[in-house]
């Protein structure tokens, strides 16, 4: 194992690997988190006195063990150090430091970190070899690089929620920060692939990712009937929940809930609802154009039993459903808890708090839980002293 905070790392397959942290927000720490978690040394930048600005993001103003819960879902496993990067005194640390490391990772907006001196091109010369990682909102390059690249935004500029909703209101986007997310996993593995290379030939490699080729990955199969094709896709009238879908697609109302429904043969379909025969013996593209008239009947028949009642019936006719749930019931959920997708993980003073650990699992691998959520600047003698080489508290 690598020496270099030696008994900071775990034991997971990343564990020789060192990761300078300048990111901040979703993206970037989801993806640096990941990176801890399977045994990387993952040391955290920040600003002197403050932190990062997630410190202070919080839900309604309130805090978990002196933090933002915000914070903790996403910075554990990780080392904390200030740094002011106008500092000269500072700045030659960091440059001390990522001759140690293997990894830089940022998301400022393109051209923030050339300008300060900490662009791929002037880290290399403190490290040849180096894996330079950079995430933003529509990628280096281009016409909308100096566009805010918030998720919800680049959801709404990409075409993701305009694919959301009825036709009769206005697109919806996800209300989960879906793209941050989402990125984030492709920035871990956009990492490890270009880590796995560096380690093997020693040829320094310049990551990218955005939130805008996030979010085309996710619609790649719409994107390439777009391309190619002549179709032209519309929201449904009467609220199917993609519209490229027959009927049914999408949330149901029942006689004392919700629930969903998903894809399911037309005969099939035609059988369990009573549909007419105009309906089930129709061309496919006719079946298509009538989706709205098929949905409807749906949609009526669905309000006349319960939840309970239709998951029991259509679960047994082989239909695709499941019961409209919140977050607060899935993650008590027995499903969750024998998967071990919910962890004990220590926050900066000792106490616990719950939060989605791995959403994988790998042979062999220990629990996340490995560092607490670090507090501001929490390592900042232990990572100058091993960076030069010398005991905590030993005079330089």
């Amino acid at each position: 194992m690598t020496e270099f905070l030696k008994e900071y790392r775990g034991t997971g397959p990343l564990r020789d690997i060192t990761v300078l942290d300048f990111s901040q927000m979703m993206m970037g720490p989801v993806a640096t988190q990941l990176l801890g978690d399977l045994g990387a040394a993952v040391i955290k930048v920040e600003k002197p006195g403050t932190g990062e600005w997630e410190r202070s993001y919080m839900p309604r103003g309130r805090t978990l063990h002196g933090e933002s819960p915000y914070f903790l879902a996403f910075n554990r496993n990780k080392l904390a150090v200030t740094a002011d990067l106008n500092n000269e005194e500072d700045r030659a640390f960091i440059y001390e430091l990522v001759a140690k490391c293997d990894v830089v990772v940022e998301n400022f907006r393109p051209g923030v970190m050339d300008r300060l001196g900490f662009g791929y091109e002037d880290l290399l010369k403190y490290n040849p070899s180096l894996v330079y990682a950079s995430g933003s909102g529509f990628g280096p390059v281009g016409p909308l690089v100096r566009r805010p690249g918030q998720d919800m935004l680049v959801q709404s500029i990409s075409g993701l929620a305009a694919n959301s909703g009825p036709a009769s209101g206005p697109p919806v986007p996800s209300a989960a920060p879906i793209l941050d997310a989402s990125t984030a996993f492709l920035l871990s593995f956009s990492i490890i692939s270009a880590v796995f290379d560096a380690k093997q030939t020693g040829t320094p490699r310049k990551v990218s990712t955005s939130l805008l080729g996030t979010s085309l990955m996710i619609q790649c199969q719409e994107a390439l009937v777009a391309m190619n094709t002549d179709l032209k896709w519309e929201r449904s009238g009467s609220g199917i929940a993609a519209p490229w879908t027959d009927a049914p697609y999408g949330i149901y109302r029942t006689a004392d809930g919700f629930m969903a429904m998903s894809m399911t043969p037309r005969k099939k379909l035609g059988d369990i609802f009573g549909l007419p025969a105009s309906l089930t013996e129709c061309t496919d593209d006719e079946w298509f154009l009538r989706r709205d008239e098929v949905n409807v009947i749906l949609v009526d028949k669905m309000q006349q039993h319960s939840t309970e009642h239709w998951l029991a019936e259509l679960t047994e006719q082989g239909m695709w459903v499941a019961p409209v749930q919140s977050i607060s019931e899935m993650v008590e959920h027995p499903q969750v808890a024998e998967n071990g997708y919910v962890e004990e993980i220590s926050a900066p003073g000792g106490e616990t708090f719950r939060a989605i650990g791995l959403p994988f699992n790998i042979s062999g691998l220990e629990k996340v839980n490995r560092l607490p959520v670090p507090t501001v600047g929490q390592h900042n003698d232990i990572i100058r002293a091993a960076v030069a080489k010398r005991k905590p508290n030993e005079p330089s």
